[in-house]
């Protein structure tokens, strides 16, 4: 942990110099190749460091300290940043202001710089915001507008999730599935829109490559792997309309085809896999939630429905853990849910579990070691410090670190040779983060004995 007084590191202080030039933080981790949140990380310590609490006072004592010339200043306010982010242009060439004759001490200069700190903030805060995007099925699943609002969001500093190779395209409400040893991202929506990108992962060079493209672009998806191949059912296109359509993609002969489609058309749902069936929980069709179970036999290409779930939801998360379904969290007009429902397929029926002890919403669930991690979900209405394991011997949920702080909607969440992966996602923007995590192995606790 950084600090007060302990001196910058050769990163930080060149972190610290593009913040003095007004670049935003996208802007630091393009030009650096690290991702926003590690910038964000890094300014977190120099902060520290530098016992300030903006970065206006940072700039201020990088001036001090002759870190940066002062014709090299050009900071925008934290408060202003976002708004400004969106239409400001990026930073042009910097051009040195002519030296003033006679030389002007440096508090003179760190006033002046103040004087016109405050002029763009003024101008910043004097841009119109722009108007959030139209949310997807008609309103019924949650805009980013709202996600950005509420969630606070940034990175953990104390988290065992690794950072890996970022996926090439940065994406939420996308599909992640693992097929032998590969993880397949699928999907999604980016910041131009809906896309039908597929990304590979391979751990082992950690590193991605392109698949064929999904011939319908999609998000707020799942997909699922059954007998070499990868299922995709439904989704939300472009203009927030829900697709009936189910696209298979055969990664051995990186091709699509189609199957038997929707009883529906559906996006926002739960999707699992139970012995060699399909099984798709809820979700909405454009109009309203639904609450039905349809299960998919790819032997015969056909959907049935079964019973359905006790409450209609979207953005709900399923997993299988023994003989039964468990279908976790969700989202329903405007609040984020801690419900936790089981479904068994042999019976055709349902019952209550425990509820999650933080409403979540766009979350991933995995099962690991006979148990369930609830990973990511949340931001809408309320501030998420932590994921959630459910142990079913003990029948309760309990804490488990988590990567991002606040919010982390839309993530796609998969198990692949004992880790959990999750890629992608939103939080306060569009992710293209890889993160792995290795849940401890179990202890056995022996007590001591007296000699």
């Amino acid at each position: 942990m950084a600090e007060p007084g302990e001196p910058l590191t050769e990163r930080e202080l060149e972190i610290l110099r593009y913040v003095a030039t007004g670049a935003s933080n996208k802007e630091i981790a393009h030009r650096l190749h690290i991702s926003t949140n590690t910038v964000k990380v890094h300014l977190r310590n120099i902060f520290t460091k530098l016992e300030v609490v903006s970065r206006t006072e940072a700039t201020m004592v990088a001036v001090r300290q002759g870190w940066v010339a002062v014709s090299e200043v050009r900071t925008v306010s934290e408060e202003a940043e976002e708004r400004a982010e969106a239409i400001a242009p990026a930073p042009t060439a910097e051009v040195a202001a002519p030296a003033p004759e006679p030389p002007l001490p440096w508090y003179r200069r760190v006033v002046l710089i103040a004087a016109a700190l405050i002029a763009i903030v003024a101008a910043a805060l004097s841009w119109p915001r722009p108007a959030p995007s139209a949310p997807a099925a008609a309103g019924l699943l949650p805009s980013r507008s709202e996600a950005v609002a509420a969630s606070g969001a940034g990175r953990s500093a104390e988290s065992r999730w690794v950072e890996r190779a970022q996926m090439p395209t940065r994406r939420a409400w996308l599909a992640a599935v693992a097929w032998e040893r590969r993880l397949l991202a699928v999907g999604g929506e980016t910041p131009e829109g809906v896309t039908d990108a597929v990304e590979i992962y391979d751990p082992d060079a950690d590193a991605w490559t392109r698949g064929a493209p999904k011939p319908t672009p999609a998000a707020y998806i799942g997909a699922a792997a059954l007998g070499g191949r990868v299922f995709v059912p439904g989704g939300c296109a472009e203009d927030g309309s829900a697709l009936s359509v189910l696209e298979v993609y055969d990664p051995a002969a990186d091709a699509w085809t189609t199957a038997a489609p929707l009883p529906r058309p559906l996006c926002g749902y739960a999707l699992a896999v139970h012995g060699d069936r399909l099984y798709l929980f809820g979700g909405t069709d454009g109009r309203q939630y639904r609450s039905e179970t349809y299960v998919y036999d790819p032997q015969a290409d056909r959907w049935e429905e079964r019973s359905a779930m006790p409450v209609a939801q979207a953005l709900a998360a399923a997993a299988p853990l023994g003989e039964d379904i468990y279908v976790v969290g969700g989202y329903r007009a405007g609040q984020e849910q801690t419900t936790c429902a089981v479904y068994n397929p042999a019976r055709d029926t349902w019952s209550a579990c425990p509820s999650l002890t933080l409403a979540r919403g766009g979350l991933g669930l995995v099962p690991f070691g006979g148990q369930l991690y609830a990973v990511g979900g949340g931001g809408w209405g309320g501030y998420l410090g932590f994921n959630e394991r459910y142990d079913p011997a003990q029948a309760r949920w309990m804490p488990v670190e988590t990567p991002l702080l606040g919010g982390w909607q839309g993530a796609g969440v998969t198990i692949l040779d004992l880790t959990i992966y999750a890629v992608g996602g939103y939080s306060d923007d569009y992710l293209s983060l890889t993160l792995s995590f290795e849940p401890l192995p179990f202890r056995i606790f022996i007590p001591a004995t007296e000699r």
